[in-house]
C-alpha cells in the first residue's frame, strides 16, 4: 500500500522527440520515469501526437500508470515553431485527458517570448500572453522555463499561472563555465551585456550583474564593462556608450538569446578594439537564424583577430546543436569554438519542486511536506 501511495505522486516525465537530447539524462538522474510519445503531421500539415505509441495489449497497463499522476512535459519551442507549439499543446490536452492529474509544461525555450509588450501606435501580437493562455487553456497546471526574454515576458506568464510558473536563469551555468576557462580573478576577467547600460532597469544589465556576482561574489568596482546602443534600423546597431577597463582581460558578454548575431558582434568588436584579450559571447537560446553561427565565428572586424573567441549556449533549442555539428563538419575549427552547456537538470529540478509543493501530505507521512 505504501508503495502504491509513493507511486501515485512520483512524477512521471515526457519528453517530447524535440526536446533537448540530454534531458532524458538529466531525468534518468533525478530518477523520474519516462514515458514515450509520438508526433507528426498529417499529409495535409495537420500535427497530431500519441502518447504510448501503439500501446495494443500494453493499453490498460498504461492507463491505470497515466491515470491520476503528475507528468512533467518537456518542448522547446524551436523551429519550426509552429509544429513544436502544436505538438505541445496537444501533448498537454492528450495527457489530461486520459487521465493525468497534473501536467507541468518545462519549456527550455519558450516561443513568442519576444512579443512581450504593446508598442505606441501599432497593432502588434502579443504572443508571450497569448501563449501561456494557450497553455494553460490545453490543461496545463504549471510551466517553467529558462531564461526569458523580459519582466514583461515573466509577467504574461504569472498573470496566467501565478506561482506555479518558474523562470530558471543559466548564470549558474555560465558561471561554472568561465570559472573553470578563466578562474574568478577580477584583475583577469571583466563581465558585462551587449547593450542596455543607458537603461536604468534593462534586463541585460541585470543579467551581468547576477553573473559577476556568481563569479566575483560581487558586481563592483572594474568587474563590469557598461556598453549602450541605439538602433539604426531594423537589424542595425549603432554602439554609443562605453565605461569599463578591459585592457588585457578575458571578457564575458552575457545575453538571453543570439539570433542574427550582429549586437553581439559590435560588442565583441568594441572590447577588442580596447584590449581585450579575448572575448567569449554567452546566450541562453542559440536561436541563430539562417547563416548567423558561421558569421558569428567568422566575424573579423579589424580583418585579424575574430570578433568573439568562444560561443557559449545553453541547450535549449535543439536546432542550435544541430547547427554547430553541421559547422564542425563544414569547417572543424570554427566549430570547435561553440560550447554547448546542458540545461535540463535545473529545468526538471524546478519543476519537480512546483508538483512537490502542490501535493497533498499523506496521512500515513509517507509523502514530504509541500514547500514553502
Amino acid at each position: 500500500m505504501k508503495k502504491e501511495i509513493q507511486n501515485q505522486y512520483k512524477p512521471l516525465i515526457l519528453i517530447m522527440p524535440s526536446a533537448p537530447a540530454p534531458t532524458a539524462a538529466a531525468a534518468q538522474n533525478a530518477g523520474i520515469d519516462s514515458i514515450s510519445a509520438s508526433v507528426g503531421l498529417f499529409a495535409s500539415g495537420e500535427p497530431f501526437v500519441e502518447i504510448f505509441p501503439k500501446s495494443g495489449d500494453a493499453f490498460d497497463k498504461n492507463a491505470d500508470a497515466l491515470k491520476g499522476r503528475e507528468v512533467i512535459v518537456v518542448q522547446s519551442g524551436g523551429e519550426p515553431v509552429g509544429e513544436t507549439t502544436a505538438h505541445l499543446l496537444m501533448a498537454v490536452h492528450t495527457l489530461k485527458a486520459y487521465g493525468a492529474a497534473r501536467v507541468t509544461a518545462i519549456m527550455p525555450f519558450a516561443p513568442y517570448m519576444r512579443q512581450d509588450r504593446a508598442f505606441d501606435k501599432r497593432f502588434v501580437s502579443l504572443g508571450a500572453s497569448f501563449f501561456a493562455a494557450q497553455l494553460k487553456a490545453a490543461g496545463a497546471d504549471a510551466a517553467v522555463t529558462l531564461t526569458p526574454h523580459s519582466q514583461a515576458g515573466i509577467k504574461a506568464y504569472k498573470d496566467v499561472f501565478g506561482d506555479d510558473f518558474t523562470a530558471v536563469q543559466a548564470t549558474d551555468l555560465f558561471a561554472d563555465h568561465i570559472r573553470a576557462r578563466f578562474g574568478s580573478d577580477p584583475a583577469q576577467i571583466a563581465i558585462g551585456a551587449p547593450d542596455g547600460a543607458d537603461k536604468a532597469a534593462d534586463e541585460g544589465q541585470a543579467r551581468a550583474r547576477a553573473l559577476a556576482d556568481s563569479v566575483f561574489g560581487s558586481h563592483d568596482g572594474d568587474k563590469l564593462f557598461l556598453i549602450a546602443k541605439t538602433h539604426t534600423g531594423v537589424n542595425d546597431t549603432k554602439i554609443i556608450a562605453f565605461t569599463g577597463d578591459v585592457t588585457g582581460k578575458h571578457c564575458v558578454i552575457v545575453d538571453d538569446m543570439i539570433d542574427g548575431g550582429s549586437t553581439m558582434i559590435n560588442a565583441a568588436s568594441l572590447l577588442k578594439a580596447r584590449g581585450a584579450a579575448s572575448v567569449t559571447a554567452c546566450a541562453s537560446h542559440g536561436i541563430l537564424s539562417g547563416g548567423a553561427l558561421e558569421k558569428i565565428l567568422s566575424a573579423r572586424p579589424d580583418g585579424q583577430r575574430f570578433a568573439i573567441d568562444k560561443l557559449v549556449l545553453s541547450d535549449s533549442l535543439p536546432s542550435a546543436a544541430q547547427k554547430a555539428a553541421a559547422l564542425a563538419q563544414k569547417d572543424p575549427a570554427l566549430g570547435a569554438r561553440v560550447d554547448i552547456l546542458p540545461a535540463g537538470a535545473g529545468l526538471i529540478a524546478a519543476a519537480q519542486a512546483l508538483g512537490l509543493r502542490n501535493q497533498p501530505q499523506a496521512a500515513s507521512g509517507i509523502l514530504r511536506k509541500p514547500a514553502r
